[in-house]
């Protein structure tokens, strides 16, 4: 929706009276949009990152800590980005290992993680599901493969509801450091979660989050209960208070 379909839209939502209470966007490319219909519609608007625009101009702004924002009286700090994670009833002794991949932030070695992996499930006999991602090599997929004890998941053979599903109900979960989405929608999702270590190139912002969330005790907490990231919720009772 560009700028004209955007006013033309809110004009027409007000004529009919069915503005919303708030309207609510993420991604640079929607900051204008949801301004425009913010304004005309003459309700809140809430961007849930750190926007492109002068903070002033948004009723709200729900920023990671990671992204150093501003205390100022309509931002929010986050631990982390917001996810959709939900927690569940969790199968006993259920263990999930996350594979990310190379990146531009990390100095990844395909022997390196193998290794770690390996050390993991010979120290555990139970069996392990070993889901990949998008940037795994296929070198190290193909020796996961050679692993006893384990189901190994390729990003290309699940859907978007497969992770959440799975977190939902696991006990248990490694995540390559380089993954950082997958750690914290781990958190949410109520799992026990400790690091495979991916050397970093240089300490940025995204590193000073997991250093945060190992000094608070989040990674390798022994009881996930005490610690699980629930964010979502948190942000969302702010809104209500504020704005309903």
């Amino acid at each position: 929706m560009n700028a004209w379909q955007a006013a033309n839209y809110a004009w027409r939502q007000k004529k009919t009276k069915a503005s919303p209470k708030f309207i609510l966007s993420t991604g640079h490319h929607t900051h204008v949009t949801l301004l425009i219909l913010a304004k005309i519609m003459q309700v809140p608007a809430i961007v849930l990152m750190k926007p492109s625009l002068p903070l002033g101009w948004f009723d709200l702004c729900i920023i990671p800590e990671h992204d150093a924002p501003l205390a100022r009286h309509n931002i929010i700090e986050s631990i982390g980005p917001l996810n959709r994670m939900q927690p569940a009833k969790k199968e006993a002794d259920s263990k999930l290992i996350l594979i990310g991949g190379p990146s531009k932030h990390f100095a990844w070695d395909d022997q390196q993680m193998f290794t770690q992996v390996e050390n993991i499930i010979q120290q555990d006999n139970g069996h392990w599901t070993i889901a990949t991602s998008r940037r795994t090599p296929v070198k190290i997929v193909t020796s996961l493969h050679a692993l006893a004890n384990v189901t190994v998941v390729l990003a290309s053979e699940t859907d978007v509801n497969w992770l959440p599903s799975m977190l939902a109900k696991t006990e248990n979960c490694w995540v390559t450091q380089d993954s950082m989405s997958m750690i914290y929608e781990a958190l949410t999702a109520g799992c026990s979660v400790k690091l495979l270590a991916v050397p970093y190139r240089h300490k940025n912002r995204l590193i000073l989050g997991i250093e945060k969330l190992q000094v608070a005790g989040y990674l390798g907490a022994v009881d996930s209960a005490l610690m699980k990231l629930a964010e979502a919720d948190r942000c969302a009772g702010i809104i209500q208070q504020r704005f309903l």
